[in-house]
């Protein structure tokens, strides 16, 4: 049992990924509160199941454009700069969402600025996320890599468990902006944490690059590669078609089940509840082999549970439902995130982990752009049950790559393992000697 436990926990024997979890940790349960916050103050305004779509495509929608040109810089520069640049500036954007709220400014008729926030919001998004993706996993040796994914989607689906079961009851307790000052406060736990990350003095380099022809080798490689591109495929269709459910769980509480917000947290909860199972569950594996059997088993029963979702109308079922949708959507993205981090060369990951940020991230936002414009048109349930539906039929089509995936993942596990052979009897030598 303790080696077990030691397995699932190894990657935080590093002191910098240490810092940078549990810096995470305090401030994503922050993000998750102010999320849940966000989705019942703007549907409680407008009523609008298409708005809360819109907010989230401004949010992620600039990642289309801006990912793709800074993600040479990502491989060039200081990521560390880049963070504690992009988390200031989450700090500010939620004290100004705080103000906006606790002044009572924020109404039905000026909703307008909670778009604008959203889209600048998105705009530093569009830097952060690529950067911290190829960041956290410089923080760990190549052998703890995938432990530092999974450790990392724990983090994520973690504060997913605790975030919105404290968000539904703090909206009640002390409203929304309560909720917003909460999630300004949580930013500074992780700033501290990034700044006291210490790296190795490196010799900056002096070459000139033309980040056009950084960009293209990226986009180079990930054609050349195919299993680089089935990922990348994979990562947006899962990202259109599955991740916006949680956008309209609002909308399915309020009008579907009668409830009120403490009941969103909860089921949010029963979601985060099935995302860490999942994550834990991966970060006590100790190899990649079979890690592409789990994804699609991952990306399956996603799709078989999200068709029936949004048309049960008992709120225990629904719980069992969200529950069970969370173990199965974090197995399909840890599982692809980590796939993509271990195959992709180190040269190349900035580059690779932005295009992936552009297929996650931005998949997810015309997912919930299209699918809120159409859910407000025809219904949500219909909607949801075709996305399940389509992404089930995804799969069947891109399945037969999935399975050539399995022998580069063999081929690269067995390149590490005769690395680490040959280091280990460099280190015996080197003892007798």
């Amino acid at each position: 049992m303790s080696k077990l436990k030691l397995n699932i926990f190894e990657s935080l024997s590093c002191r910098n990924f240490r810092l940078y979890f549990f810096g995470q940790c305090i401030s994503l349960t922050g993000s998750w509160i102010q999320q849940v916050a966000m989705g019942w103050l703007v549907y409680r305004l407008t009523d609008s199941i298409a708005l809360l779509g819109v907010i989230v495509f401004l949010s992620q929608a600039p990642t289309f454009i801006i990912t793709p040109l800074v993600s040479s810089l990502i491989d060039r520069i200081s990521q560390q700069k880049i963070l504690v640049f992009t988390q200031i500036f989450f700090l500010l954007h939620a004290l100004c969402l705080t103000i906006l709220v606790m002044t009572n400014i924020l109404s039905a008729e000026n909703v307008w600025i909670v778009l604008i926030l959203s889209l600048f919001f998105g705009i530093v998004n569009a830097l952060d996320q690529p950067t911290r993706q190829a960041f956290y996993i410089s923080l760990v040796p190549k052998g703890m890599l995938t432990n530092a994914v999974a450790l990392n989607s724990a983090i994520i689906n973690g504060s997913r468990l605790i975030g919105p079961a404290i968000g539904g009851f703090l909206i009640i307790l002390i409203g929304e902006g309560g909720c917003f000052l909460i999630d300004t406060i949580s930013y500074s736990f992780v700033i501290i944490a990034l700044l006291l990350i210490k790296f190795p003095k490196m010799q900056i380099s002096k070459i000139k690059h033309n980040i056009f022809k950084d960009t293209m080798e990226g986009v180079s490689y990930i054609r050349e590669s195919l299993p680089i591109k089935v990922l990348l495929i994979i990562s947006f269709g899962v990202s259109f078609f599955v991740l916006p459910v949680t956008t309209f769980f609002p909308a399915y509480i309020k009008d579907s089940l009668g409830e009120g917000s403490q009941a969103l947290g909860s089921l949010m909860s029963f979601l985060g509840i099935g995302s860490f199972s999942g994550a834990l569950f991966l970060a006590s594996r100790k190899t990649i082999i079979n890690l592409d059997k789990i994804q699609r088993i991952g990306i399956l029963s996603a799709s078989l549970i999200l068709i029936p979702f949004f048309s049960v109308t008992n709120i225990y079922l629904s719980h069992l439902l969200s529950m069970l949708l969370g173990l199965s959507m974090v197995s399909a993205i840890a599982s692809t995130n980590t796939i993509i981090q271990f195959l992709t060369p180190v040269n190349m990951k900035g580059r690779v982990m932005g295009y992936y940020t552009i297929c996650f991230i931005g998949g997810s936002s015309l997912g919930n752009l299209v699918l809120g414009y159409f859910a407000n048109l025809i219904s949500l349930e219909i909607i949801m049950s075709l996305s399940g539906i389509i992404c089930l039929l995804f799969l069947v089509v891109l399945n037969p790559y999935l399975r050539k995936i399995k022998l580069h993942l063999i081929d690269k596990e067995r390149d590490l393992d005769t690395i680490n052979v040959v280091v280990e009897s460099i280190n015996l030598s080197e003892i007798n000697r």
